[in-house]
């Protein structure tokens, strides 16, 4: 059974970050379980001396920065400090909390252009507490599979007896697709997963319904593959995974099952227990 559309949304441009940024979810349509958050920033320019997001905590989620161009430097309370390039994923689990800081001190000499994503996963209640952690996987150990005359990156999970390096503490995939134009495309699923689809350049039909870029589509769960038609040459990011059915509160940038965790997550990071940059 093909999956159908739920949902379908141009994302709007964040008013407190400007033009470049994308605001997707929650504001183009609700979280994807157990995603919970997404923004697509860029293409912009990085100039020499420019400054990047300074320090700010999280936790009770993990954090995913996947770049399309250019190059980003990741620092975090743990002491980890590393330069992230197109087409690697920087994974930050935040854990019980965790004070990271994107694109400061880069000291650069040249504008760069920098384009790409940011999800956050909420945690499984069990896990909301563990200890934060960071990992960068690079491009090159992260599949890629020919489908026709498709390309599809496994960034997280597995397709087609592909697995991804990556080990999310939540049961969820991410697949990067770039396809051609006049082409169709068929992608497996597991049904009662959630889906969601987001473009970033190009033009698709699915579910009778044109895609264009910038729109976030949702699915239903039910359904065991996805037909796609594309018009142009096109590229888009397939993600979602099983869903955890928990309570979902969110303060500033913390995600938690309830407002008493919040407000411990608050006291942790207000006394020190996150670390400092």
């Amino acid at each position: 059974m093909n999956k159908k559309i739920s949902q379908s949304s141009l994302s709007p441009s964040s008013r407190s970050m400007g033009p470049h940024v994308r605001q997707v979810i929650p504001s183009a349509v609700e979280h994807i379980d157990p995603f919970v958050f997404l923004d697509h920033f860029g293409p912009l320019d990085k100039t020499p001396g420019g400054g990047g997001v300074p320090p700010h905590p999280h936790a009770g989620i993990s954090t995913i920065t996947y770049l399309f161009q250019g190059s980003n430097r990741h620092q975090d309370s743990l002491g980890n400090d590393s330069i992230v390039y197109a087409g690697d994923m920087a994974w930050m689990q935040a854990g019980k909390g965790i004070v990271h800081a994107e694109g400061m001190n880069e000291n650069r000499t040249e504008v760069e252009v920098v384009h790409g994503l940011q999800f956050w996963i909420s945690l499984p209640s069990a896990q909301k507490f563990i200890d934060p952690d960071f990992f960068h996987y690079p491009s090159a150990s992260l599949p890629m599979i020919g489908m026709g005359k498709a390309t599809v990156k496994v960034l997280c999970g597995e397709l087609n007896e592909q697995k991804s390096p990556v080990q999310s503490l939540s049961p969820a995939f991410m697949f990067e697709i770039n396809i051609p134009a006049q082409e169709e495309l068929t992608i497996p699923l597991m049904e009662g997963n959630t889906l969601g689809l987001y473009m970033v350049s190009g033009s698709i039909s699915v579910d009778n319904k044109e895609l264009l870029p910038t729109t976030m589509t949702s699915f239903e769960k039910e359904g065991s593959e996805l037909k796609l038609t594309s018009s142009q040459d096109s590229h888009f990011i397939l993600f979602g995974g099983k869903p955890l059915d928990e309570p979902i509160v969110g303060y500033a940038s913390f995600v938690m099952n309830n407002m008493e965790q919040i407000q411990q997550v608050m006291d942790d990071y207000h006394s020190g227990k996150m670390g400092t940059l």
